[in-house]
């Protein structure tokens, strides 16, 4: 009885790891967790990636593993989406220095929030300005990448049967 529950469960993840790897869904699993890993609200991409893979059926472990890959370039780019925030949106820049965002956090995400909510919410206004047009373009290249592989590694297959 006990074999079964593992095989089940065995078979669960195997799919999990199987899903969404058809061109167009791998080129969307790349592509979303480039611009949801790049998100300015640290703490959150995860749960944002898990939420979408489940229900757009695509590649949760690629997804989540790009994710991780991304957060230096997460950090690298806060401070420039603060500021590309503040001149879009006409505001007076707040002084910000790197210790004073690893600060706020470490002492927690609500407390970073407390602090810099409102520049948060210009980073993230610019981060929709920036990011998605990217992720759009990085999908289309890797959709079209993807494509072409599938179609030489299926000639090749039917050149060897």
């Amino acid at each position: 009885m006990k074999r079964m529950g593992f095989r089940n469960y065995q078979q669960k993840l195997k799919r999990l790891f199987q899903q969404g790897l058809s061109p167009k869904e791998l080129a969307m699993s790349i592509a979303l967790a480039f611009w949801v890993g790049i998100f300015p609200i640290y703490g959150t991409t995860t749960l944002i990636l898990t939420f979408l893979a489940l229900r757009l059926k695509l590649n949760l472990p690629i997804m989540i593993t790009l994710s991780y890959a991304l957060t230096p370039l997460l950090f690298l780019l806060l401070i420039p989406f603060i500021r590309i925030g503040e001149f879009i949106f006409g505001y007076q820049p707040m002084p910000l220095d790197l210790s004073t965002l690893k600060s706020s956090f470490s002492a927690g995400l609500f407390e970073t929030i407390s602090v810099f909510s409102g520049r948060l919410l210009m980073a993230v206004g610019t981060w929709i300005l920036v990011a998605l047009p990217v992720s759009i373009f990085i999908y289309i290249i890797l959709f079209q990448i993807f494509r072409r592989i599938k179609r030489i590694k299926s000639a090749n297959q039917l050149d060897s049967a």
